[in-house]
């Protein structure tokens, strides 16, 4: 599936002193929904990084709407935005009930491991996300 969600309730660590969930822990939740997106594809993020392929993040943007405090229970879609060539767009969405509170989008870069050079997504997983823009 292209979107995928998860669910996250806000701990007490992820909020700052003003009682608001910190800037820096959106940033978590999304990486928390994109692994789970991985993983809901019958992919596993740790194995890729065996076979030598890793994914760092090359760009972030977030946009902070609504302020979301602790205990709220946040859902976190994923949607992945085009067929992955030697990098993957994610775009984010994140609501506290029905109201969206960020924003955000990342791209990753595919690299080899061992040489940190741009390779190609892996045909495993293009055969996997490939239909589901049909």
């Amino acid at each position: 599936m292209k979107n995928f969600s998860i669910r996250i309730k806000v701990r007490y660590c992820e909020t700052d002193q003003m009682g608001l969930v910190h800037h820096g822990s959106y940033v978590n939740y999304f990486e928390e929904a994109r692994i789970a997106w991985i993983s809901n594809l019958g992919l596993s993020y740790s194995e890729m990084e065996k076979s030598g392929i890793i994914l760092p993040v090359s760009k972030l943007n977030v946009s902070y709407l609504k302020p979301a405090h602790f205990d709220d229970n946040l859902v976190v879609n994923v949607e992945l935005d085009e067929i992955p060539t030697s990098r993957l767009i994610f775009n984010y969405t994140i609501k506290n009930n029905d109201e969206v509170v960020v924003t955000g989008n990342t791209v990753l870069a595919f690299l080899n491991k061992e040489t940190n050079k741009p390779v190609r997504c892996p045909d495993y997983m293009l055969e996997k996300v490939t239909p589901l823009f049909s």
